[in-house]
């Protein structure tokens, strides 16, 4: 059985893709409780992928709008960081062009918010420092597809995974604070 060469860097991606963090548990469902809304930022796109038709604008507006459809409100990322807890959706989609053209990608989703963090808990005064931090994520996911599919599948794993995301925000929050979509 012949051994699939990769590209150096390339472990990096696939790692992308497993790395720990905060997972779509019923822990870290609680993190998006009381949460209002969401601001949606896209990581930088490579330019092999960008030439291959993957956007960060297309990302972003496919993103917002299932959100919007289901009901969850989009802030600026100027409104987000107005709110206490700055929460954030962040879709970073890493790619690598392969020597035979296809692309491989790695999709990671997650949503940061501040927390406090406690210094010293063991001192009368506990202290804590506000600090960024992932609190939410589904499992990553990554594929190896030619240049003509790029796009299309990107998209469809990230619709996936930002399904995972509203189900998980309804799961944690009360009707109340899903809005009515607006048509």
């Amino acid at each position: 059985m012949k051994g699939l060469t990769l590209p150096a860097g390339l472990s990096v991606i696939l790692l992308m893709a497993v790395v720990l963090r905060a997972e779509n548990i019923p822990t870290t469902r609680l993190s998006l409780k009381g949460l209002e809304g969401m601001a949606v930022e896209v990581a930088p796109i490579a330019p092999d992928a960008a030439r291959a038709g993957l956007s960060e604008a297309a990302i972003r507006s496919a993103v917002e709008s299932r959100l919007r459809k289901a009901g969850i409100r989009i802030f600026t990322p100027q409104q987000s960081r107005r709110t206490p807890r700055r929460p954030s959706l962040h879709v970073n989609v890493a790619t690598s062009k392969l020597d035979t053209g296809e692309h491989l990608y790695s999709i990671c989703l997650e949503v940061t918010q501040w927390v406090a963090l406690l210094i010293d808990p063991k001192t009368t005064v506990a202290k804590a420092i506000p600090v960024p931090a992932s609190t939410w994520s589904p499992r990553g996911c990554f594929g190896i597809v030619p240049a003509s599919d790029l796009s299309e599948d990107v998209g469809g794993a990230v619709d996936r995974m930002a399904d995972e995301f509203i189900d998980a925000y309804r799961q944690a929050n009360p009707a109340e604070l899903v809005t009515t979509p607006l048509e």
